[in-house]
């Protein structure tokens, strides 16, 4: 990537790209792809289907890059792809889809610790992303871009095209029923 195009703004970068410097796309990889993979792997819970909708995304993008107005915020309209591109997944495969707590995700806890504290880590671990994979499809999507993203809620209603109060809603909805399911299984 060229160090010129890092200092750019993501709506500079589409407009160069939509005049044909296809090296600016190539930096909006390079932003969006990591953060993106995220958002897909804890949204469908299985890395490797992660990378096709991750694929999927960015094919979206190249090929409606000009119905973007530059004069709206680009991580708002990628994120609003990848939430719809995660969205269609599960429903053309929700009969084979892994949760988020499955072996899938696995190894994120640091090794610090005996092995009695690892191994109690690591159930507590996958016992909050069954929470969250429990969640219904509105407000897992709101949680994560929140709490994983750390996204603001202004933020979070243009993804999802919803009010900003429905966002902070479902936030608020969305750590009671993580809350209330710990609880019944103990973890806190």
């Amino acid at each position: 990537m060229s160090d010129a195009l890092v200092t750019i703004g993501d709506e500079e970068l589409v407009r160069r790209f939509k005049g044909g410097e296809e090296k600016a796309f190539d930096e909006l990889y390079g932003r969006y792809a990591l953060r993106l993979k995220r958002l897909i792997i804890y949204s469908l819970g299985d890395v490797d289907e992660s990378e096709d909708v991750l694929h999927d995304v960015f094919m979206r993008v190249f090929l409606h890059i000009d119905s973007f107005n530059t004069d709206m915020a680009f991580s708002s309209w990628i994120y609003r792809i990848a939430v719809n591109c995660c969205k269609n997944y599960r429903k053309k495969h929700s009969k084979d889809m892994l949760t988020v707590g499955g072996d899938q995700m696995d190894g994120i806890n640091s090794p610090d610790g005996s092995p009695e504290e690892l191994y109690l880590r690591d159930e507590d671990l996958r016992e909050f992303h069954r929470a969250v994979d429990s969640l219904k499809e509105k407000f897992r999507t709101v949680f994560l871009l929140r709490f994983d993203h750390g996204m603001q809620y202004s933020q979070i209603s243009s993804i999802l095209e919803c009010p900003e109060r429905t966002a902070k809603w479902r936030m608020k909805k969305a750590v009671e029923k993580i809350a209330d399911r710990l609880k019944s299984r103990n973890v806190v």
